[in-house]
């Protein structure tokens, strides 16, 4: 299929990451885990609970001895060692969590008890509602010893890293962080720092792509470098990236005119071109591109707005993907308060701003190059081919 007939733009992002590979697996400490990527399923090693526990903080005692009037408390279990052995006729102070002597039927709550020194009294009404096992966890209740934890591909949450610890996973297998590369394209453009004249423009991209991406743990933004619309130049760039990253960005030079060299360059680097200008307002001449090694290689357009409505949609499930991210979540759905009647025939992605759950405004824009619109903007909505109204639509947050 060539590249120009792709024209649903989730069989493009398809295309792509079918041919992704991820990168290699190492095993990292615990505690530097979170938000990385899971190369190894995780199965537990022992049942959990490991044993029988209270579930209240009360009274272990025998079924048998349960009865309206007073019963002896003969001593504690105490939380985090061996219980001792249940008495008969006599009842054992337990906390939650402590484990349950094997013989004690129940365990009693404080509050469904009248305590007094060394002794608790029950009334008939509270013994009618006893039942055996009652506030008793059992051994193996959540999970059976050998059970999935978590499977290959899944991303070390809070959670998650919990059950880790739980289960003795305390050097875990996981993807090593994709090593991103950005080059910026451009003559008139600067870095932030720099006073452009009139004619000239500073560096947004960079920084739009480092917050969008950085806080991934997953993910290690190694490089960013400006150069300027010479051909060669952005290829000597695009080789040396290639050298020490495992995807690579560019931004701007993607289109048709005389000074747009990224799609040569991109062949010249030996890549496979996948898609290249999809139907969509904004970021049209978006490019993606395959190496044979499953390296991808995304073309983003120059306007800033095009560049955060592409990184978003195109270049993160990639990286994704890339690092080891089988399945992303889909996108929540918004429902807009102001809808118009305005429609294109392409996928339209239209600034918005959430003002509640599930629901959204539009927000006015002048185009790819209104970088102060979208500032304002929580994210975007996906509008497909001649559709209009209030939806819900597809909602991409900047945020991810």
């Amino acid at each position: 299929m060539k590249p120009g007939a792709l024209t649903h733009i989730d069989n493009a992002l398809a295309a792509l990451l079918k041919d992704i590979t991820q990168v290699p697996h190492e095993r990292i400490e615990l505690d530097c885990a979170g938000g990385r990527i899971l190369a190894q399923a995780v199965r537990t090693d022992r049942p959990s609970p490991a044993c029988d526990v209270s579930a209240m903080d009360g009274y272990a005692l025998r079924l048998g001895d349960v009865a309206a009037g007073s019963l002896a408390v003969a001593g504690e279990v105490a939380i985090g060692t061996a219980p001792p052995a249940m008495p008969h006729g006599a009842a054992l102070t337990i906390v939650t969590g402590a484990p349950v002597p094997e013989g004690a039927d129940v365990v009693i709550r404080r509050e469904d008890v009248i305590e007094s020194p060394g002794q608790i009294t029950i009334d008939a009404e509270a013994v009618q509602s006893i039942k055996a096992g009652m506030n008793i966890r059992r051994c193996g209740e959540n999970m059976s010893k050998g059970a999935l934890v978590a499977h290959e591909a899944s991303c070390v949450t809070p959670a998650l890293a919990g059950a880790l610890a739980t289960f003795g996973v305390d050097h875990p297998m996981v993807f090593r962080r994709v090593r991103v590369g950005i080059v910026i394209t451009g003559n008139e453009v600067l870095a932030p720092d720099q006073a452009p004249t009139q004619w000239q423009l500073r560096d947004a991209h960079s920084l739009a792509l480092r917050t969008m991406f950085g806080s991934y743990a997953f993910l290690d933004l190694i490089d960013s470098v400006r150069i300027p619309d010479d051909a060669r130049a952005i290829e000597d760039a695009g080789r040396c990236m290639l050298k020490k990253c495992d995807a690579l960005v560019f931004t701007g030079g993607v289109s048709m005119g005389d000074h747009d060299h990224v799609p040569a360059v991109v062949e010249k680097l030996g890549a496979r071109v996948v898609f290249h200008r999809l139907p969509q307002r904004p970021g049209r001449p978006a490019l993606g591109a395959m190496t044979d090694d499953g390296t991808p290689i995304l073309g983003l357009p120059g306007n800033p707005l095009s560049v955060l409505v592409t990184a978003r949609r195109l270049v993160f499930p990639a990286l994704a993907r890339r690092a080891g991210l089988r399945q992303l979540p889909p996108p929540t759905l918004l429902r807009l308060t102001n809808p118009d009647e305005k429609k294109i025939d392409m996928w339209w992605y239209r600034l918005v701003r959430r003002t509640g759950s599930g629901q959204g405004e539009l927000l006015s824009s002048r185009g790819s190059a209104d970088i102060p619109s979208s500032a304002t903007s929580d994210g975007f909505v996906e509008i497909p081919p001649g559709a209009s109204g209030d939806g819900p639509w597809p909602y991409f947050d900047w945020s991810i």
